[in-house]
């Protein structure tokens, strides 16, 4: 059906919204989402401890359509490009109000009218089959690519023409008043309020399915020119077997965003000859089309960008505050969510190869290549702990020295998840016994090597500085 206008659009939506289940469903899925509060000061918790008459209060609201939405509160949080990105966020009241639309209209749009190429912020879609499709699109030859962003995209949404657009499928005077009133409600900053002429605030519980609702019109319009693509909310690239053809649709994509008000990104934006660029997308690094040396067979890369170790590292820092006393158990509860969260994205590239192998396509993609990454990510997580369990003037040099005690095998048995570990095993069913042999060997054979390469070059290994090192070691451990 694409993006036609429905002959029979959508009626008595409104109607939907007003059943305290439907509204109780909503407020289970912004609670489990958390957040902060807007501009009310109503926090997930106070609302929760009056929530039957909150719904309540709500419903009535609604019923007699005296809700309103309120303004936003404008926040910023930092960009990896070091700039700040404003997001907007409602009240708890207006997510509610939110959410409990989008649960009616979500399902109508992904069974009738979204793209199957289009990924972000859709059920059962997501990072995996965006990563999938570009796999697909590169094996099979289409390996020119428009790697393209859309400027401000969130901040420069024409509000009339998103409302034309949504108004293709639903015929309900009182949600399009509602929708209208959300992208018009405005902002407030420290104390003063602002009006806003174009976007859908970040933040927003209903923006990422607008977002969608909006660009699915280049979606089919990409449909219709027989272009092949991939879109993750505002990122997406475009696929080609030749240069001229993909400047084609290059063309035909930024036409189209000019006439939904939209620009391209041209400093972000570019072509890719993916038999010689590599390209970036969706938090990894694709790296292009090469030949194995012994047997000349091609093959390319995908691995986490650069970037991502050092939000991985960060992460790990912002949770282990040395100025924080816990015991183990504590501190294990504080990170390991974080290392599951990554390395179970990093996993996103096996899930992708797994798919498309069912669908018969070949795999010529390596992607596991980042083991040294995982063993460093582990090994700085194990001593920014032994540092921070340290209770008694915590330093570097301690955390150093506690090695031999809070080893690798330590942490392993208390119950910390090796980065190394959980990527491996979910692949090959590596247990976490395997994993301790494994680096013990690896460390034994390190110890054998710096001893003969010590000998090599005639010198002492256990030079006095070292001993020295090993007897505090020896005594902070014991102490």
């Amino acid at each position: 059906m694409g993006n036609q206008e429905l002959k029979h659009k959508w009626h008595s939506i409104y109607g939907q919204m007003l059943r305290d289940r439907a509204l109780m469903a909503a407020w289970q899925k912004v609670r489990e989402n958390k957040g902060a509060g807007g501009i009310d000061g109503e926090t997930i918790d106070s609302y929760g401890k009056n929530l039957d008459a909150n719904i309540w209060k709500l419903l009535r609201k609604l019923k007699t359509k005296e809700y309103k939405p309120s303004p936003v509160r404008r926040v910023y949080i930092p960009k990896k490009n070091g700039k700040m990105r404003p997001l907007g966020i409602p009240t708890l009241e207006d997510r509610i109000v939110q959410q409990t639309l989008v649960d009616i209209l979500q399902p109508k749009f992904e069974k009738d009218i979204f793209h199957r190429w289009s990924c972000g912020y859709r059920p059962n879609l997501g990072a995996t089959r965006a990563v999938q499709l570009i796999l697909w699109n590169v094996e099979t030859g289409y390996n020119h690519i428009y790697d393209c962003d859309i400027r401000g995209f969130f901040d420069n949404i024409p509000h009339k023409k998103l409302m034309r657009i949504l108004n293709k499928y639903v015929a309900d005077g009182t949600v399009l008043d509602m929708v209208w009133q959300w992208l018009k409600a405005g902002y407030m900053e420290e104390g003063k309020f602002f009006n806003v002429d174009t976007g859908t605030p970040q933040g927003g519980v209903i923006s990422p399915l607008l977002a969608n609702i909006y660009l699915n019109e280049l979606d089919w319009k990409l449909e219709e020119h027989g272009i092949r693509f991939v879109r993750y909310a505002d990122d997406f690239l475009l696929f080609a077997k030749t240069e001229e053809d993909v400047r084609k649709a290059a063309q035909i994509a930024e036409e189209t965003l000019h006439e939904l008000g939209l620009e391209v990104s041209m400093e972000k934006t570019r072509i890719v000859d993916f038999n010689k660029d590599d390209f970036d997308f969706l938090g990894f690094t694709f790296g292009h089309w090469r030949k194995r040396k012994k047997d000349g067979k091609p093959y390319f890369l995908a691995q986490p960008k650069e970037s991502t170790w050092k939000d991985f590292r960060q992460k790990i820092k912002d949770k282990t505050k040395k100025t924080l006393t816990l015991n183990p158990k504590a501190w294990l509860g504080r990170v390991n969510p974080v290392i599951s969260g990554k390395v179970n994205y990093f996993l996103t590239l096996y899930k992708a190869v797994q798919e498309n192998e069912k669908y018969g396509q070949k795999s010529h993609c390596y992607f596991n290549i980042f083991g040294k990454q995982l063993l460093a990510a582990d090994g700085y997580i194990r001593q920014r702990l032994r540092v921070a369990m340290i209770h008694d003037h915590p330093t570097q040099r301690k955390g150093h020295a506690m090695k031999t005690r809070w080893n690798n095998e330590y942490f392993a048995r208390i119950g910390l998840i090796p980065a190394f570990w959980l990527y491996y095993s979910c692949q090959f069913g590596y247990t976490i016994e395997q994993y301790v042999d494994y680096i013990k060997k690896k460390q034994e054979q390190k110890y054998a090597k710096n001893i003969e390469r010590a000998k090599e070059k005639g010198q002492e290994y256990f030079t006095p500085d070292r001993v020295r090192k090993m007897l505090y070691a020896q005594r902070i451990a014991t102490d």
